[in-house]
């Protein structure tokens, strides 16, 4: 198998896996053994290297890794719109039920299987906040309207924020402000007019924010997957509420 087609392949499962709350494209890459490559990449795009050309930044994009593998990403991302659209309108109890289950999974991977249980348990204060703040998100902003610019530029910046970290899913940020609906519907309709305010958010994310994300979550990644996991199991009411 060509490496093209390795990457291009990588970049189809991390697409998937993105779009579907709970599931991370980060830990797919992983599995793929591309993901230090692609933070890589990412961490090279900085204001700095591109506004100095600095040598870094031009070695590291590495269009023969990279191109294959957001052209996977791309084709992923605007398939599996199709598909969930269509299991919103046709099979909705369902497809809450399965987006449910793979939270719990993911929750169960992160705290019993990445880490060993007793250290996972020391920062159960951390699942607790996130359970709290999770729930109290996805019981009160579900009368609001989520289809406003700045909601949506706030859901890009997190979701992207949310994307580079193994164990942690970009779309669940979306799931839990309320926008996931939202975006699968434009991305499905290639509505990029309606996509701006949070493509806009990501591209803040993606020029500032990856090498510190990388920096801080190494310094505390058991801390912070157990948080994130809180985060998880609190938005699964999101899912039965902001699904329609």
């Amino acid at each position: 198998m060509s490496k093209f087609f390795q990457r291009f392949l990588a970049g189809i499962f991390m697409g998937f896996a993105e779009i579907t709350p709970g599931i991370s494209g980060a830990t797919i890459a992983g599995l793929f053994n591309v993901y230090k490559d692609f933070v890589s990449v990412l961490t090279a795009f900085n204001p700095k290297n591109i506004l100095d050309k600095n040598e870094k930044f031009v070695s590291n994009i590495n269009l023969p890794f990279i191109f294959p593998l957001i052209c996977g990403m791309g084709i992923a991302v605007y398939a599996a719109s199709f598909a969930i659209d269509y299991l919103i309108s046709e099979h909705l109890f369902i497809f809450k039920v399965f987006l449910s289950l793979i939270m719990v999974i993911a929750v169960i991977k992160n705290c019993a299987f990445d880490h060993q249980i007793r250290d996972a348990i020391k920062f159960l204060r951390g699942f607790i906040f996130g359970f709290l703040i999770a729930l109290a998100i996805a019981l009160t902003l579900i009368e609001m309207n989520f289809n406003n610019s700045i909601l949506l530029i706030i859901a890009g910046f997190l979701a992207f924020s949310a994307f580079i970290l193994p164990g942690i899913s970009g779309s669940l940020v979306l799931l839990l402000l309320g926008s996931y609906q939202f975006v699968i519907s434009a991305i499905k309709m290639l509505d990029v007019i309606a996509l701006l305010p949070f493509i806009l958010g990501m591209t803040i994310s993606f020029l500032f924010l990856p090498a510190e994300i990388m920096k801080s979550f190494k310094a505390n990644e058991i801390r912070t997957k157990v948080f994130f996991s809180g985060l998880i199991l609190g938005s699964i009411p999101a899912v039965w509420l902001h699904l329609h």
